[in-house]
Formats: C-alpha cells, sequence, structure tokens
C-alpha cells in the first residue's frame, strides 16, 4: 500500500481524538506533497522556505530531470574578452602544454589540450574528507563556443546526490583530462567514495588529472608563505575576491540551509566556487607560460628564478636554466645567493664552461668558505680531471675533509678515498719529474 494511500484510510477511522488525528495526518499529507515538488528546496522548520529564498530565486539556473530525481543547475558563462587576474580566460588555449607532464611526470598530460578538459571544484560538509562527508556541490568548468562555461550541480539535501553524480558522471564522459586544485588529495577521492556508495561506475579513472598544486608548490613554495588557492591568488595572480566566504564557513552554511531551507547565504557558495573555477583557469596560464618564457612575468623575487633554473636543470634544459640562475644571481637577496651560485656553476659545468665554474666554486669559497664542502670537491674534481694539477686538487680534498668532519656529512668516506687516488697520482708526477 502507498504511503497516501494509508494515510487515507487512517484518515477515515473514527474514535476519541479524530479531530487531532486528521489535523496530524493533514500536516503529513503538506510534508508528503513539500517533498515531491521538483522545486523543493531544503527541508526547514516549518516544510517551507521563506517566500523568495529558495535557491531558484536566487540564483540563476534551473532543476534538470534525471532517471534518479531532479537537481539544480546552475549555469554561467564568460566570453572571449572576460579578464580574469590580468588575463583573458581563452589565453590558456595559446600557451604550450608541454609544461604539464614536464613538471608533474606523468605521461598521460603530455597531450593535454584545454579544449578537451574539465577544470573541477567541489564544496562539502566537511574540509576532512572521509565517507561521512558528503559532497552538496560539484563546479566544473570548460571551454565552449568561444567561452567559458561553469556549470554548478547542487545538491539541497542528501535525496538527491544521486541525481547529481548522475548528471556528473554523463558529463565526464565527454572529456579527456580533469583539472583541480588539490584533488588528488581531496576532491577526486571524495568523488570517487559518492560513486561508490551510489553503485555508480567511477567516472575518473580513465581521465588524465593535472592537479595545479604540484606545479605551484614546485615553483611558488619559497616565494608564498603558503599554496593555498587563494594565497596565490592575492600574491601572485592579481585576483582580489573582495567579501568572499572563508572556505572553513561552507560546510556550515550548507548545514544552516538543509535545515531552514532559507537560500539567502548558501547562495553566495556559488559565487565562491565559481572563483575557485576561473582562477584555475589563470593559474594554468601563468604555470605554462612563466616555465615556457620565465621573462614574460617579469618574476619579483630572485628565488623564483632559482627555483626555475633548478626544474629546468632537472628537466635537462640547460640553456634556459643558465639564463634564470644568471638572473637569479643579479636579483636574489644574499640567504639565497649561495644557492644561485652552486647551481648556476653545475650548469656552467654540464654546458662544458668549465672556467666560468671555477671562478664561481672560487667566488663561494672566498665569500663564505665555512658554509659547505661544496665548491671545495667540486674544484678537487676539476684540478684532478680538467687541470691535472694533483697539488691543488690535493689541497681542495683536504679542506673538503675537514668540512665533513666540521659537519659530519656521509661522503667523507668518498672523500678520503678521492685523497688517497690524488695523492698516489701526485706521487707519479713527482718520480716523473725527478
Amino acid at each position: 500500500m502507498k504511503i497516501r494511500d494509508k494515510l487515507d484510510s487512517l484518515s477515515l477511522r473514527k474514535g476519541d481524538g479524530e479531530g487531532e488525528r486528521r489535523a496530524v495526518l493533514s500536516d503529513l499529507r503538506r510534508r508528503l506533497d513539500r517533498l515531491s515538488d521538483p522545486r523543493r528546496p531544503g527541508a526547514t522548520a516549518d516544510g517551507y522556505a521563506p517566500p523568495g529564498r529558495a535557491i531558484e530565486g536566487l540564483v540563476d539556473g534551473q532543476f534538470l530531470s534525471t532517471p534518479f530525481g531532479m537537481i539544480f543547475v546552475a549555469r554561467e558563462t564568460y566570453g572571449s574578452g572576460y579578464r580574469h587576474g590580468g588575463i583573458l580566460l581563452g589565453e590558456l588555449l595559446e600557451v604550450p602544454p608541454y609544461p604539464a607532464h614536464l613538471i608533474t611526470r606523468d605521461e598521460r598530460l603530455r597531450d593535454i589540450d584545454f579544449t578537451r578538459t574539465l577544470f573541477l571544484d567541489t564544496e562539502t560538509t566537511g574540509l576532512s574528507g572521509g565517507t561521512g562527508t558528503y559532497t552538496f556541490m560539484v563546479g566544473v568548468g570548460s571551454f565552449q563556443g568561444g567561452g567559458f562555461t561553469v556549470q554548478q550541480f547542487f545538491m539541497r539535501n542528501h535525496s538527491e546526490e544521486e541525481a547529481m553524480l548522475f548528471l556528473l558522471g554523463e558529463l565526464l564522459d565527454h572529456y579527456d583530462f580533469l583539472v583541480t586544485f588539490n584533488g588528488k588529495n581531496f576532491d577526486i577521492p571524495l568523488l570517487e567514495t559518492r560513486f561508490i556508495l551510489s553503485r555508480f561506475n567511477v567516472p575518473f579513472a580513465d581521465k588524465a588529472h593535472y592537479d595545479l598544486v604540484y606545479p605551484s608548490r614546485k615553483i611558488w613554495r619559497r616565494v608564498c608563505h603558503n599554496c593555498r588557492l587563494i594565497t596565490l591568488e592575492a600574491q601572485l595572480l592579481d585576483i582580489n575576491r573582495g567579501d568572499d566566504i572563508p572556505s572553513e564557513l561552507i560546510p556550515y552554511l550548507y548545514f544552516d540551509f538543509v535545515r531552514t531551507g532559507d537560500a539567502g547565504k548558501i547562495s553566495r557558495v556559488f559565487y565562491h566556487n565559481r572563483m575557485d573555477i576561473l582562477s584555475m583557469v589563470t593559474l594554468a596560464h601563468r604555470i605554462h607560460l612563466t616555465y615556457h618564457d620565465p621573462s614574460a612575468f617579469h618574476p619579483r623575487k630572485g628565488i623564483e628564478h632559482v627555483v626555475l633554473g633548478k626544474l629546468f636543470m632537472e628537466h635537462g634544459m640547460i640553456e634556459k636554466a643558465t639564463g634564470c640562475l644568471e638572473e637569479a644571481l643579479k636579483r636574489c637577496d644574499e640567504p639565497f645567493q649561495w644557492e644561485a651560485m652552486e647551481f648556476l656553476s653545475l650548469a656552467y659545468k654540464r654546458r662544458g664552461l668549465w672556467e666560468r665554474s671555477a671562478a664561481l666554486w672560487e667566488d663561494m669559497i672566498s665569500w663564505d668558505g665555512s658554509r659547505s664542502s661544496f665548491p671545495y670537491v667540486e674544484l678537487a674534481k676539476h684540478y684532478e680531471h680538467r687541470v691535472k694539477d694533483y697539488s691543488k686538487a690535493l689541497e681542495m680534498v683536504r679542506r673538503a675533509v675537514e668540512m665533513v668532519d666540521c659537519f659530519g656529512f656521509s661522503e667523507r668516506e668518498a672523500l678520503l678515498h678521492r685523497q688517497r687516488r690524488v695523492t698516489r697520482k701526485e706521487k707519479r708526477v713527482r718520480r716523473s719529474t725527478v
């Protein structure tokens, strides 16, 4: 028997307290009608949202029907002339894609195409993850028809989760690449859990995932006091969100919406989510253009040049590394000059510019010879293998051994082995000159 039919049968019974029974049943019928209304917001104390405060009255969007019920979807398109953080969104389509796979070491990103990429960000009922955490909003952005479109799937209560996941899964089928910010640690594992618990196929396994938090940390972790997206916006991307909602308050706003049905506060979360997605576009552009042409954004601190130079050396781009490190040496503050000299000398060495390398090692010793054994070891190698001056090589090795003894470095045995070898070579030279 259906619930409504059962209630009708109960309402026909006679007996004491019939008026009270009828009032209770009337209220139950009203609540059932409320549950079946596709425009229903979250459950409220009295069953109804305040007039004009339902989500559809405050956010531009519509209810879409799925095999699992209705779901509210907001949609906004930004034209080709829309500027976010000093760049036009479409400029991302003009930068070279190769930095993605180099910085992440993920070969699947070698052929990343941002026209076939979905930018994704979630809003959740908690920031710690786990099976008890729900994703109540999933925002996705993509380049479409000359513009950039953001869609936001909003779950007004848990009964709409399957409808939201169904639409998200269908949308993901049309894209080959996924871009998030810290999504590998948070957004995607959480969504995978919700897909599994809803008995849906998990749609992320075959997607090449580009998580921007990792290249951001590689390039700017020593420039910014942290690498949260909002920090990168303020310190690198020239983005000011104005009076935005702090992320840590969003779960409380959602719980309040579910309790009262008043969308007045939760509607502001749509703005927060859109800004996250748009900022990912701007950040991806900054990462790729900075890597492709370090001078394009005129890094404001010398340490940025040091970090980029080290990255280029790691990826075998020695000429680009040399240019960055030479610029770093001009602009670095004193704490970073030693590091810039160290890696620049190695860049010169890999290019066969031995005299320049040796000059830097000498400068390092004269500047602060007690800091590290590095310049002594490198000069010892230079004098032994290139110059064949074993006396100077032996002097450098002995000073390096003294440094190692002071700091307890693990390379002591290797240095002592080098010392014995150079000593034998020096003796052979002496005997041959007698």
